[in-house]
């Protein structure tokens, strides 16, 4: 048999590798929520999930409404509270801060607009309330300086961090240090960055991936001693980029995953591999009946790989709709990420793959580290829940994908390398 030639081989590889789905594939969504009477429409930002260390399966969902203030919702799409001392731009949760008395808790901050400032609160599986002010005769964090972003993060030597979106342009950085039951905020640095639309940190990684408007994705050092300097990851219109919202990062290990980035103006998602930061593929996020209540003009999105109870035994994506006309305004759409997953060809990894449907409890082995009630639960065969061998790796982390094609075509290309050596 003749080996194929090695420019002929080298070029099927690269475009193998850059065939990512250029066209988004249809990822329904099982769960959306019918949020109570709001003052405006197409105001909510931003989205966070809270994870319930002792009930995955009671976690919360957290939007920030811009017109509105913050609002929490069970992952069966029921509102719970509502927030509404001034307006809400964005929103983050990190668990684990220290509280009184040697306790921890789960901090969480808000962008608020009105109070020109990042407002603290914690939230308390225990409390009906759930969401209460972190000392609240307190003036904001950094008060008098408005920002449109917010995320939370632990620094290498365990610290906490956050990084805030100036609504004036640029990212700052502060430390966050607990005193007498509450918190304080040190500025470490400033980047001089453009309008950020969205922000997520990859803690493992040490870096803090940035979507700055009209530009498109930047990367960063998560050090504060690192300068300033970032590195462009896509540009606007490369990458199947039309636009770019805001940030989610989906663990599968320490180092491998997904960023997924919120396109608004395509009304889609697109999907980068955490460890190449190449283009994986984009998805559309669409009712299962094949009605018009899809998922448009979203502004904030959620990937979580844990374990959330029997709902969402593989993960869950949540995203904010930001025109559904189921009500009339903005609401979330909810989806397992197996959904998300199996929606591609080949299989994006999960992290949490389920042969059983999960466990009663939720369960939190394996899982990653935090990141009105209307209810549309449809299970059984339009809403696959496992399936999907797992693959082992060396991280400990059974995930489902299927990455045969790459695998095939190196093995092509080291057969052209000896066909070349053979005749050299």
């Amino acid at each position: 048999m003749r080996n194929p030639s090695l420019p002929a081989l080298t070029a099927l590889f690269v475009s193998a590798a850059a065939g990512a789905q250029t066209t988004p594939v249809q990822v329904p969504y099982t769960v959306q929520t019918q949020p109570g009477a709001r003052s405006g429409g197409g105001t909510v930002y931003d989205v966070a999930l809270w994870v319930n260390p002792v009930n995955p399966g009671a976690s919360r969902l957290i939007t920030a409404d811009v017109n509105n203030g913050l609002f929490t919702y069970a992952l069966d799409g029921g509102e719970l509270q509502s927030v509404t001392e001034g307006t809400s731009a964005s929103v983050d949760v990190v668990s684990g801060f220290p509280g009184v008395a040697g306790t921890s808790q789960s901090l969480v901050l808000s962008a608020n607009p009105t109070l020109t400032g990042l407002v603290p609160y914690v939230m308390d599986a225990t409390a009906d309330a759930g969401l209460t002010r972190l000392s609240p005769t307190t003036a904001p964090l950094d008060v008098g300086v408005s920002y449109g972003t917010v995320r939370m993060t632990r620094g290498a030597d365990g610290s906490f961090q956050a990084f805030g979106g100036l609504a004036s342009g640029g990212l700052r950085q502060f430390a966050l240090t607990p005193t007498d039951g509450g918190v304080t905020a040190t500025p470490l640095r400033d980047i001089p960055a453009g309008l950020v639309m969205g922000l997520v940190v990859d803690r493992s990684q040490g870096a803090v991936y940035v979507a700055q408007q009209g530009q498109g994705l930047y990367r960063y050092a998560a050090a504060a001693d690192a300068g300033v300097a970032g590195t462009q990851v896509v540009a606007i219109a490369d990458g199947g980029l039309s636009s770019v919202g805001r940030l989610a990062l989906y663990e599968t290990s320490s180092t491998d995953g997904y960023i997924v980035a919120s396109d608004p103006n395509a009304n889609a998602f697109v999907v980068f591999d955490r460890r190449t930061l190449g283009r994986v593929g984009a998805f559309r996020v669409v009712p299962q009946d094949g009605g018009t209540d899809a998922v448009e003009q979203s502004r904030g999105l959620v990937a979580y790989s844990g374990s959330l109870g029997k709902a969402f035994p593989e993960g869950l994506f949540a995203a904010i709709d930001g025109m559904s006309s189921s009500t009339q305004g903005d609401n979330l759409k909810l989806t397992s990420w197996g959904n998300v997953a199996r929606a591609f060809t080949p299989p994006l990894a999960i992290a949490q793959p389920q042969a059983d449907g999960g466990s009663e409890d939720g369960g939190t082995d394996g899982g990653p580290r935090d990141g009105g009630g209307g209810v549309v639960v449809l299970p059984g065969d339009d809403n696959p829940i496992g399936g999907g061998g797992a693959v082992s790796d060396d991280s400990g982390c059974g995930c489902t994908s299927a990455p045969v094609s790459s695998v095939a075509m190196l093995g092509l290309l080291g057969m052209a390398l000896r066909g070349r050596r053979r005749h050299g």
